[in-house]
């Protein structure tokens, strides 16, 4: 008799590999779940964070400039620094975790995210099994161990978690059209959008040559309404993250950012070596330096690559026999695997040098989070071709080789385990973090970089004043003033940058920052004054939040279309 299977064990069999592919990454993440903290390269995410919660607090939405950072000068961050994860941080801040705790959830979930999202692409063209067998590569490929452990590098962590995502929904639009698929290829482009600038530069082009790619492999660029929508997509999902894109792309000339002025940002000087990609088994927690020797780990992996190569000649091999989408697929992962991991390697140059635009990746190792992903589809994709009674033994002994030789990795250079939110913002360690990012996205203006933080009150640098009073927020501050000559020259301990505007007793003025520091410097006259300063949005942030908000509105709009003609159906 035969029967269908109930929504009830399908939601149980789903809850099933949802929990095991957990357990999966149970160890890797075991030490970012241990009490305390953990010591990395970007060791400012605690205080990021801060400032974030600050910004909404004061009600500066969406948050652009912070009070603390920048020596205490407060500089634009959040106008070019990626946002996604600090926004989805506070969400756990409502439920009560400290700063350094959701920090540490942030991590872990970059590391469940991407393997459980890499297990539903491979399970699309190959399988359960081959899925699981996937997320195991990708979670364990030594690439993962150095973004989180060691460089600390929270937002390119999160561009990578949204690489399957996006893969697996634009291939079933393309394959089903259906408004899910939609739906979910808008928001997971968005999450990368929103994740890192250079991620997006990296894998948003690849994102469009893979949709095109089963356009035509699957023969639906016939019917043009597909590749509009396809293309919508992409529009769509920049639209829903201009407020951040439009002014982070369009108002770099505001500010001096390190890694453009930098020669150690340079490219040139980070290219790896064959014996790095493929040999070199040494992991260190230094920097990545100019030469051939480094204080990061830059291999590909074992069993990593040999089993990724082994899977793109299988798949060479299969497309003479046979043209399934599967097939397909890991042939376009081949390519997209072999060339990632061409761009790591100094033989490329002549494409780095000619195409200027990725001279802000910075350092071409950072496409080994793309091969890391490619890779891992090429793993699952492999074994789905071994015979029945094979698949469970073969994927069995791989998961425990990669496990083995790659779980050494997955932890700190050092643990503090007294770390605490107060600890950390405090004392010296709160004037670390202030400095540490003095040199990003630091206003055009400032000639001479602070070497100490900033003093708690204005001062007058001309005339007689007394300035009491002195309150400050991240998008505000306000003094009172008692001017006994005919003409004060007061400096707030604040970075001018567009757009701050201020008022002496309700009335605007004009400003300076001609200053060494380029700080913020108004003419009060005599006698008692209140001067106020407001942050607000250019022209070109206004137009970019309407654009954000006007694309949000029009998805709310279209999900509850969907909805009600879903409800009409049936």
């Amino acid at each position: 008799m035969n029967c269908l299977k109930s929504p009830k064990s399908l939601f149980n069999k789903e809850i099933f590999w949802f929990l095991l592919i957990l357990l999966i990454c149970l160890p890797a993440g075991l030490n970012i779940l241990q009490p305390g903290y953990f010591s990395m390269h970007d060791d400012v995410q605690v205080m990021r964070l801060f400032q974030m919660e600050k910004c909404l607090r004061d009600g500066q939405i969406p948050c652009r400039l912070v009070s603390d950072m920048g020596a205490g000068y407060g500089h634009p961050l959040y106008n070019y620094h990626p946002v996604f994860a600090y926004y989805l941080g506070m969400v756990f801040r409502l439920f009560g975790a400290s700063l350094m705790d959701v920090s540490k959830i942030l991590f872990f979930l970059t590391y469940f995210l991407s393997a459980l999202f890499i297990y539903y692409l491979i399970r699309e063209f190959f399988g359960r099994t081959s899925g699981i067998v996937g997320s195991v590569f990708f979670l364990y490929a030594p690439y993962h161990a150095v973004d989180v452990y060691v460089r600390g590098a929270m937002t390119e962590s999160w561009g990578i978690v949204f690489f399957p995502l996006i893969f697996l929904s634009l291939y079933k639009f393309i394959k089903e059209s259906g408004p899910k698929w939609f739906i979910l290829s808008i928001l997971s482009l968005t999450g990368l959008f929103l994740s890192h600038n250079i991620m997006t530069l990296l894998f948003a082009p690849i994102s469009l040559a893979w949709a095109i790619y089963w356009l035509i492999v699957l023969k639906r660029w016939k019917d043009l309404r597909l590749p509009l929508a396809v293309l919508l997509i992409f529009l769509w999902a920049g639209g829903l993250a201009a407020f951040f894109l439009i002014p982070a792309f369009f108002e770099q000339s505001l500010v001096k950012i390190d890694s453009l002025i930098s020669d150690y940002y340079n490219f040139r000087y980070h290219f790896t070596t064959v014996r790095q990609l493929l040999i070199d088994r040494s992991f260190g927690y230094g920097p990545s330096r100019p030469g051939p020797i480094d204080g990061l780990s830059f291999q590909l992996g074992w069993p990593h690559w040999p089993v990724a190569l082994f899977g793109g000649l299988t798949g060479l091999w299969l497309l003479i026999r046979r043209r399934s989408a599967p097939v397909l697929a890991m042939l376009f992962l081949f390519c997209y695997w072999l060339g990632a991991v061409a761009m790591t390697h100094s033989k490329s140059s002549f494409i780095w040098e000619r195409l200027s635009i990725l001279s802000f990746v910075q350092f071409p190792w950072r496409f080994l989070g793309i091969a890391m992903f490619a890779g891992a589809f090429l793993a699952g994709g492999t074994i789905s071709f071994l015979e029945k009674k094979l698949l469970w033994p073969v994927s069995a002994l791989l998961i425990a080789l990669v496990v083995m030789l790659n779980l050494g990795y997955f932890r700190p250079e050092k643990h503090f385990y007294d770390a605490s939110d107060q600890k950390i913002l405090s004392g010296e360690s709160w004037k670390t973090q202030s400095m540490a990012t003095l040199l990003d996205y630091i206003p055009s203006q400032v000639k001479e970089y602070p070497i100490d933080l900033a003093p708690a009150n204005p001062w007058s640098t001309s005339g007689e004043a007394r300035i009491t009073e002195f309150r400050r927020r991240s998008d505000f501050w306000r003094f009172t003033i008692v001017a006994s000559s005919d003409q004060a020259v007061v400096t707030v301990p604040v970075f001018d940058f567009p757009k701050w505007q201020v008022l002496i007793d309700q009335n605007s003025v004009s400003h300076t920052s001609d200053n060494a520091l380029g700080l913020i410097s108004v003419e009060v006259p005599k006698g008692n004054h209140t001067v106020v300063g407001w942050f607000e949005n250019t022209r070109l942030r206004l137009i970019a939040n309407a654009l954000t908000i006007f694309s949000f509105l029009i998805l709310i709009l279209y999900v509850v279309y969907v909805d009600e003609k879903s409800k009409r159906v049936a």
